[in-house]
Parts: structure tokens; C-alpha cells; sequence
């Protein structure tokens, strides 16, 4: 690992331990063993640092790769799969490599971003994500209308939004009751969306 994704890593769990994203050069200095010099050697602020947190764990994570969604069987399995990958990108945590484990995504959002609006360009990001699932949703539900597995007298831009929300929903969900049983609500309100479409 290279110095400059230790300071990164490193930072971002004092950011997680003390709850806040006020952390000092002295505490980063600590906590990497590095001398002052040689995190200004990579950064040239504490606000520089911020920056490439949120771009590396905020910005760089929320993103999908939809090519690695695995779509099989009928509509109503691809779909389900789909929202379920979707979903559970965000909950299954980060990798910190530096010190070998796994943090709850729910941490790192719920610090990160109301800071992390404030920087341009991170909204239209975000934005661009969900019109990109969105989208990606509303090709299964296409495809699905052409085998007639879904309803054709309600628009593909309708349901897909439908199963947008859902997601959304359930996320949102999450973030606020992380100790809630999510596989089971998603399941639940899943199977009621696809009653609603279903041929």
C-alpha cells in the first residue's frame, strides 16, 4: 500500500472512531507515524485530504458496475437480483486495506455526506447514479414487457421508478435502523411491487 492511501485509510477511521470529520494533522500524524512533512508531501491541506476521502470512499463507492450484475431466469428474477445487488453494494461495507477490515458503509455515508454536497460536482454525480439504475431497471422491465411477464397498460418509465423507489426506500431504511432485518423488508416489499405488474 502506498503512503498516500494509508493517509487516506487512516484518516478515514479516525473520522469514523470520533464521529466527526474535525480531525487534526497531530491525530493523522499519530496514527499513520508519519512525520508532518510527509503528510504535506501527498496533501496540500487538511481540506485536500477531505477531498480524496470523499472521492475514494463516497464518490468511487457509490458507484456500480452494472456489468458485474449477474441477470438470469425470468424478469422477475433479474429484476429482484438486480435491486437486491444494488441494495446490498451499499451494505456489505468498505474494504480498508490498511488495517484488514470491513466498515458499515451506513458510517461512512451518514458522516460523509452532508460534508461531501458541499464539494462540486458530487451532486450531479449522485444524480447521474440513479438515473443510470433507473435506466438500467427500466431495460429489464422492457425486456420483460416483450416476453409478457409485465404488464404493457402501465409505462416502462412508471415501473421502473416504482422499483427505483423501492430501492430507495429500503435504503434510506437502512441508514436509519441499521440493525433492522433489510433482506426480509426488501423481500417483502419486492414481492408487493411485482404483484402490482406482473401479467
Amino acid at each position: 500500500m502506498n503512503t498516500k492511501d494509508l493517509i487516506l485509510e487512516k484518516t478515514l477511521k479516525l473520522i469514523l472512531e470520533k464521529g466527526t470529520i474535525d480531525i487534526s494533522i497531530s491525530e493523522i500524524r499519530n496514527s499513520t507515524g508519519l512525520t508532518t512533512g510527509g503528510i504535506y508531501y501527498h496533501f496540500s491541506d487538511k481540506n485536500d485530504i477531505f477531498q480524496e476521502i470523499l472521492q475514494k470512499y463516497m464518490v468511487d463507492y457509490i458507484k456500480i458496475d452494472f456489468d458485474k450484475i449477474i441477470l438470469e431466469g425470468s424478469s422477475k428474477n433479474r429484476i429482484h437480483d438486480a435491486l437486491f445487488y444494488i441494495l446490498n453494494h451499499y451494505i456489505t461495507g468498505v474494504e480498508i486495506e490498511s488495517i484488514n477490515e470491513k466498515i458499515n458503509y451506513n458510517s461512512v455515508i451518514l458522516l460523509l455526506t452532508p460534508k461531501g454536497y458541499a464539494y462540486e460536482g458530487i451532486t450531479g454525480i449522485i444524480s447521474q447514479l440513479e438515473t443510470d439504475i433507473k435506466m438500467f431497471l427500466a431495460d429489464i422491465v422492457e425486456d420483460g414487457k416483450r416476453k409478457n411477464e409485465i404488464r404493457q397498460d402501465i409505462s416502462t418509465e412508471d415501473i421502473a421508478e416504482s422499483f427505483h423507489v423501492l430501492y430507495m426506500g429500503i435504503q434510506y431504511y437502512w441508514l436509519v435502523f441499521p440493525n433492522e432485518d433489510i433482506d426480509s423488508m426488501f423481500e417483502k416489499n419486492f414481492e408487493m411491487t411485482w404483484q402490482a405488474i406482473e401479467c
